[in-house]
């Protein structure tokens, strides 16, 4: 029975091309099911961050499949006021 590959905080930022600050934060922690080994050393199963990866690609996929947002154009820019008229 093969065990469960468990991935470093490196190794998952690494993955997902990030900090490892931001695979710190709480609620990464959670999406990614995170646990501690010891007292500071945190592991993330790596079939959860598969699934992680798997699940932002399909919302990525889903999100360009729609209408792009219309972009107001804007002929002038708008001017800065002062007290000194320096603009």
């Amino acid at each position: 029975m093969n065990k469960p590959k468990n991935l470093t905080t490196k190794e998952v930022a690494a993955i997902l091309n990030c900090s490892e600050s931001l695979v710190r934060r709480q609620d990464m922690k959670e999406k990614l099911g995170a646990f501690y080994i010891a007292e500071r050393a945190l592991r993330f199963p790596k079939d959860q961050v598969d699934e992680y990866i798997n699940v932002q690609k399909k919302q990525s996929s889903d999100n360009s499949s729609e209408e792009p947002a219309a972009v107001k154009k804007t002929l002038h820019r708008k001017k800065l006021h002062s007290n000194f008229d320096l603009f």
